[in-house]
């Protein structure tokens, strides 16, 4: 949520000046008079610090404001107080204002629930389904703790995805900063050595020379390219069209498709286990992990199977004609589906293809890496062998 700077009267006159976060001006309105505040002046806060920050929530902090939940929620104290102690986030000021907001509305005869709904940016549709059931059934702290332990697998796999991805990342920022350390440094004192020579050079000589000449220049329009073709793809993104086909490619991409297949696989398998060991049916279940799902083409195979499911079929049928998941995991639904035991069979999917999905990383890994490290030796040590040319072959250029 955006910060905003406000002015307020109190009640016995006194200025009061002060920022903080909000929905809206009209809601800090409301909250200023709340705390018995008359608000004056309220403005949007800018400055390049906020600029860079992120409004999200980060997950492992989320994590904790949940296993406090459950926590206090069985040591037996009421849902007000809980929310009230919860509230006091220093490492998190955001998430501390939603709840807030959310103990507000409690207080005014809202269920959890509801009161979560009003900040979809904050509470994704799992968490809210896991207090809709909890709310029903009377036993909250139990059906949190099956949402924590859905988080934390999610949270766990993609830093094990972002582990993978950070010593490739690395070796490329490495090869930009010595590529760019070569072009301005060291490749121009090879220009003004070579420009008293009275001799045509190596034609490879002369273009990596006019590259070198022409630096700041080439450096601008690959920069220029790059923000054009950053903004173009975010652009794209942004369109629904846009996301769904590039949900699409990754699915099919070469080398990576085989991993972004069996990461959506496994975190299907387990936020529709977790939805179902608490109670939901499996039409809801399915509606609501569709409508959360961050691979949206992946979504409308899950939308073709709660249509199937909706019409009488099973679920591992619909499954398979949707093309969900692979043969093997199918019949385990099967099997899930006739002993009455599906959320079990699909945390059992889960765990399997959240292992397949680590050894497919590490594959992955092991073949980009080597890679990376040719292609950092091929254009470094081409660079030097074009510059020497004409060293080697120094007796032809004198003459």
């Amino acid at each position: 949520m955006p910060q905003y700077q406000y002015q307020a009267l109190s009640e016995s006159g006194v200025i009061i000046a002060g920022k903080t976060v909000s929905a809206s001006p009209e809601q800090l309105a409301v909250e200023l008079a709340g705390r018995g505040l008359r608000a004056q002046r309220i403005v949007l806060k800018r400055d390049l610090i906020r600029f860079w920050q992120s409004n999200r929530v980060k997950p492992e902090e989320f994590i904790l404001f949940v296993q406090e939940m459950i926590s206090l929620l069985r040591a037996g104290l009421p849902l007000p107080e809980v929310l009230a102690l919860a509230s006091d986030r220093p490492a998190s000021p955001v998430l501390g204002q939603v709840i807030v907001q959310v103990l507000q509305n409690v207080r005014e005869g809202m269920l959890l629930s509801q009161a979560c709904e009003k900040h979809a940016d904050v509470f994704d549709a799992l968490f809210l389904a896991a207090l809709r059931i909890g709310e029903k059934s009377g036993e909250l702290p139990a059906v949190l703790t099956r949402y924590q332990e859905f988080l934390r697998r999610k949270v766990t796999l993609r830093k094990k995805i972002s582990q993978a991805l950070a010593y490739p990342l690395f070796l490329l920022a490495a090869l930009v900063v010595i590529l760019g350390v070569l072009f301005a440094f060291v490749m121009p004192r090879f220009v003004s050595m070579y420009a008293n020579f009275d001799a045509k050079l190596p034609l490879p000589t002369q273009w990596l020379l006019a590259a070198v000449e022409h630096f700041p220049l080439l450096a601008m329009l690959l920069a220029a390219t790059a923000a054009a073709g950053w903004y173009g793809w975010r652009a794209y993104l942004a369109t629904p069209d846009g996301r769904i086909s590039i949900d699409r490619w990754k699915l099919r991409a070469p080398l990576l498709g085989r991993a972004e297949q069996t990461a959506t696989s496994a975190y299907f398998a387990r936020s529709l286990a977790t939805l179902l060991s608490g109670g939901t049916p499996l039409l809801e279940a399915l509606q609501v992990v569709q409508g959360s799902f961050p691979n949206l083409a992946y979504a409308q195979r899950i939308k073709a199977a709660a249509e199937r499911v909706l019409q009488g079929e099973s679920f591992a049928n619909a499954a398979r004609a949707a093309e969900l998941l692979p043969e093997t995991a199918l019949k385990m639904i099967q099997v899930g589906e006739k002993s009455g035991a599906l959320d079990d069979m699909l945390f059992e999917i889960a765990r399997f293809y959240e292992e397949v999905l680590e050894n497919n990383l590490a594959r992955i890994m092991s073949l980009i890496e080597p890679m990376l490290v040719a292609l950092m030796g091929i254009l470094i040590g081409g660079i030097i062998i074009v510059m020497y040319l004409p060293i080697f072959s120094l007796a032809e250029v004198i003459r």
